[in-house]
């Protein structure tokens, strides 16, 4: 028996993909990934080119919790398209 989550993540899945279409998913996973990686190369030169005067490392956590949010989405979608 699947919990309550993983079927309405799964119907939820079903409607996208039938409501978008295979180039629309492929569409969206293109652009989650090209966000994704935009925003590590942003934390990369953050981390790479610092200021002068401030040389701590500092880590920027909003930037990497939605690098990881857009990775589970990204997963999501493939998902998603490997069933259609």
């Amino acid at each position: 028996m699947n919990s309550l989550l993983c079927s309405f993540l799964d119907d939820w899945g079903r409607s996208i993909g039938e409501g978008l279409g295979r180039t629309g998913v492929i569409i969206f996973v293109v652009a989650f990934v090209a966000i994704m990686l935009f925003m590590l190369y942003n934390i990369f030169l953050a981390q790479i080119f610092k200021p002068r005067a401030d040389r701590k490392f500092k880590i920027k956590w909003v930037q990497i919790i939605f690098v990881v949010i857009l990775a589970l989405f990204t997963t999501w979608f493939c998902l998603i398209l490997s069933n259609m």
